[in-house]
């Protein structure tokens, strides 16, 4: 039985050396360097392609970055419920909203408004005092006449 890269009608020599891979191929040195920039292509095109893995990690950022602001705005929208909830059932904290965004006072109640500088003294503001509502029976008595 002949060895395969024994030629057929001849015997090789039983000190000889194998021929090396690049031996045997006409440009053997050519087609490993083509072989060697066609694999560094194909790397290149795994790690940096439209597809490929750098691409795939900016997309797993991109996913956890959403999914936090996903979290916050559901936080944000819990609070809002909560809010719309109590605007439409609870009277005092109807109240107390007027009063904070409106800046509504209660009768007789008194606002102190510091000022900004050090050393001067506090403001104060008081609601004028009104008194009780005129009754519409009453008449008022008409002289002179």
């Amino acid at each position: 039985m002949a060895l395969p890269h024994a030629k057929r009608g001849s015997k090789s020599p039983v000190g000889g050396s194998n021929p090396s891979p690049m031996e045997k191929i006409s440009g053997g040195r050519l087609y490993w360097v083509l072989l060697a920039l066609l694999g560094l292509a194909l790397g290149a095109t795994l790690l940096f392609g439209n597809k490929g893995l750098y691409h795939l990690y900016q997309l797993r950022q991109e996913r956890e970055r959403l999914f936090q602001a996903n979290l916050s705005l559901k936080d944000e929208n819990e609070r809002l419920v909560k809010t719309i909830d109590r605007l439409q059932n609870d009277r005092e904290f109807i109240e107390d909203t007027i009063r904070k965004e409106l800046n509504f006072i209660k009768k007789n109640e008194v606002i102190y408004q510091l000022a900004p500088e050090v050393g001067s003294g506090p403001k104060v503001t008081q609601a004028p005092a009104l008194g009780p509502p005129p009754n519409p029976t009453a008449r008022s008595k008409r002289t002179g006449r």
